[in-house]
């Protein structure tokens, strides 16, 4: 019943114009996750959300796209997360937009404080390789959030 009536409702939520729209969303996808849980959200869910993110122009959208993964990744396993989460997150490290930026640095700080990743070692250094990069970028918001998920990796 949710996927053939509700689904693209709360899909559409995501890219509405109105900010309070797109959060209530983000947190109703949550829920949704909890509801139906890790496999239906990593098979059915989070491919759709992530082609939201590469399918919008907007950066409102991205942004909220980078909001929907935290929401989404506690019903996930760490390998998951790394294999279906990061990956995304450090693509939008590379944004030409520093909102993106810094909420891409944002999450990936949070990711890392609440999920167990520190045992991918090779994940982590490319997370650091993103980062250092942004701990050079020329906005200053973008800095302030990369030094902080700098710091958040070593302390994995």
């Amino acid at each position: 019943m949710f996927q053939s009536k509700l689904e693209a409702l709360f899909l559409s939520s995501l890219r509405d114009s109105v900010h309070s729209v797109r959060l209530t969303a983000i947190v109703n996808l949550k829920d949704i996750a909890e509801v139906f849980g890790s496999q239906w959200t990593v098979d059915h869910l989070l491919p759709k959300i992530v082609d939201q993110y590469s399918h919008n122009a907007g950066y409102a959208n991205r942004v909220t796209t980078l909001q929907v993964l935290p929401q989404v990744s506690h019903v996930m396993t760490a390998d998951q997360i790394v294999s279906l989460i990061v990956p995304l997150l450090i693509k939008a490290t590379k944004d030409s937009v520093p909102n993106v930026r810094f909420c891409a640095c944002r999450i990936l700080a949070e990711t890392i404080e609440k999920h167990n990743i520190s045992s991918q070692g090779s994940t982590v250094s490319m997370i650091k390789a993103a980062l250092t990069e942004l701990d050079q970028d020329t906005d200053v918001d973008v800095k302030y959030y990369a030094q902080r998920a700098l710091l958040a990796c070593g302390n994995a």
